[in-house]
């Protein structure tokens, strides 16, 4: 199940890059400009593009709405497709998408001019293609007293950065931060000060991933070129000291220059906004950098090969056909991994949640280590019922997102020696599958790993699945990762009917944490029904510190204790 992977470096599918240098490449975004005004390009982790487009005749506020919310995402042949007005995310006021802390949340701003929202930051939660209206963000005094607002969630969610007329403001519109303090609630926001805000407008920010470096745009220069992006470096771990901003010269033009953020999971691919040659009042631009010419070929490379459908094989095909025939060439005929390539190329990179499970399972199968086989190996898998030796196959994933087939266990102790190993699963048709940290892994002490057999009355506690404290917001990459296996793993036993139960610690409000750990099992639920497991297969409970599996006494045991627990109902 682990054999299906999601598209890496997705941005270079569908743009071709109309001007190369040998530092960095810059296209136009055709498909999502219009003769209107496109601003604030947000990637969500549905791998879809949010942003805020002003003065539509279709916003909620018409022609002279300062933006609504559209979105747009890749068809099956790998393009951007036709940008759709997101109406439940829109008001007939200023609209700006500020966010998402996982899948299934989205932050927006709203300016406070129509459909009874109030002016500020507002959580929405998705529902298949919908977005239901949650709350507003607690955030202290915050207030707007101008008619722009820009500001970006940072992506390890801690941080909300933003551009503003508020309270200290030393000009026009200076740029502010608000740190979060717990689940809807963040600090009043902060000035950066005057190393950064000026009398004129700073707008527009976005920080990189390490908090470090911080992105704006500013009409402050004295060269009369119009608004331009300026980066500056932080200079301790306050937000008040910065180094002098400089100018991004290569990026900026004769236009305004806005929106600019670097994505640098996606192989340092930056977005912005200019009106230097737009459709309109401002146009969508792309930017990647490069560190060398070869790193331009390769890159120009991907994007003309992914012009074309893709599989979605964890390797390519003529990888996994070399890895089958090299460890099972006594059981593995050519013709199989021939007849896997034929099928293979109906799964595109858009349509993965709708590939075959025969095409998925016969990949399985072929690189399936045999019961016999295990019993050579370091490591034995067994059932957990019978303590019988059971044929496996080990998926693991190194630091660099990439998945692989593991042919034995010897092959993760290497990945570990090199520091190189995120994490693995072991998984066996007819079983629930195990997953492993790297640090979980070099603890184990045993030489067995027991699988448990795919029943009634089966449960397995999703330890590596992990929720930001006092909150159901996932905390990282990795448990978005784990949920992706978990969805793989409900699509291949496409009879199950399963019961997630959200357990916290016995610490605080019995009330509140019995709401946490139903909110996080509900989390989990709508990530998979989202990626297209039926809805009505998944029933929920949250029992809160109630039912604890460890001593409550002990931080070690309170930590195990708060957990979600998948149980099998029954198998249809």
């Amino acid at each position: 199940m682990n054999n299906i992977k999601k598209a890496s470096g997705f941005l270079l599918l569908a743009f071709s890059l109309t001007t190369i240098a040998h530092s960095q490449s810059i296209s136009t975004l055709k498909n999502l400009n219009s003769p209107y005004d496109e601003q604030h390009p947000v990637i969500s982790p549905t791998e879809e593009i949010f942003y805020s487009v002003g003065y539509h005749p279709e916003n909620l506020g018409g022609e002279t709405d300062f933006g609504d919310i559209w979105m747009t995402k890749k068809t099956p042949n790998g393009e951007w497709g036709t940008p759709v007005h997101v109406k439940s995310l829109s008001t007939a006021g200023n609209d700006v998408i500020v966010g998402f802390p996982d899948a299934l949340t989205a932050y927006v701003y709203h300016s406070g001019s129509g459909n009874g929202k109030s002016q500020g930051i507002h959580q929405y939660s998705r529902f298949g293609s919908e977005w239901n209206y949650v709350r507003p963000l607690e955030m202290g005094n915050f207030r707007n007293q101008g008619s722009h607002f820009s500001g970006r969630l940072s992506q390890d969610h801690s941080v909300i950065i933003m551009s503003m007329n508020s309270f200290g403001s030393y000009g026009n519109e200076d740029i502010y931060v608000s740190r979060q303090i717990r689940e809807g609630s963040w600090s009043s926001p902060q000035n950066l000060g005057t190393d950064i805000n000026t009398f004129s407008q700073e707008l527009t920010p976005s920080l990189s991933k390490d908090l470090k470096t911080l992105y704006f745009s500013t009409n402050s220069n004295t060269s009369n070129s119009g608004r331009n992006i300026y980066s500056s470096q932080r200079l301790d771990d306050t937000w008040e000291n910065w180094s002098k901003p400089s100018q991004m010269e290569k990026v900026n033009s004769s236009g305004a220059e806005l929106s600019y953020v670097v994505f640098e999971e996606l192989g340092n691919i930056a977005f912005y906004t200019s009106t230097q040659n737009s459709e309109g009042f401002g146009d969508l631009m792309m930017v990647i950098h490069q560190d060398e010419e070869k790193s331009v070929e390769e890159t120009l490379a991907i994007s003309q090969k992914n012009a074309e459908p893709q599989t979605e094989i964890v390797e390519t095909i003529e990888e996994e056909k070399a890895e089958i025939i090299e460890e099972k060439s006594e059981t593995v005929e050519e013709k199989t991994v021939e007849n896997i390539e034929e099928k293979s190329v109906a799964i595109s990179t858009e349509k993965v949640k709708e590939a075959p499970v025969e095409v998925i399972e016969e990949v399985i199968d072929s690189a399936m280590v045999s019961a016999e086989e295990s019993n050579s190996t370091n490591y034995k898998v067994l059932d957990a019922n019978t303590s019988e030796a059971i044929p496996f196959i080990i998926t693991y994933t190194n630091k660099q997102g990439i998945k692989k087939n593991a042919g034995d266990f010897s092959i993760l102790q290497n990945e570990i020696e090199n520091n190189s190993l995120d994490r693995f699963v072991v998984s066996s048709n007819g079983y629930i599958p195990k997953d492993f940290g790297s640090e979980e892994w070099s603890k184990y002490n045993s030489e067995s790993i027991l699988l448990m057999p795919v029943k009634a009355g089966a449960s397995i506690v999703l330890s590596n699945i992990q929720f930001n404290r006092g909150t159901s917001d996932f905390a990282d990459a990795r448990s978005i990762q784990l949920l992706d296996d978990l969805v793989e793993f409900m699509k291949i036993n496409s009879t199950l009917r399963v019961r997630l139960e959200g357990h916290t610690d016995n610490v605080g409000d019995p009330q509140l944490n019995k709401e946490l750990s139903m909110n996080r099992a509900s989390k989990i639920r709508g990530y998979l029904t989202l990626k297209g497991i039926d809805f009505e297969r998944i029933r929920i409970t949250g029992w809160g510190g109630s039912k604890p599996i460890a001593d409550t006494n002990t931080e070690e045991g309170r930590a195990q204790n708060r957990r979600v627990e998948l149980v099998i109902d029954r198998l249809q």
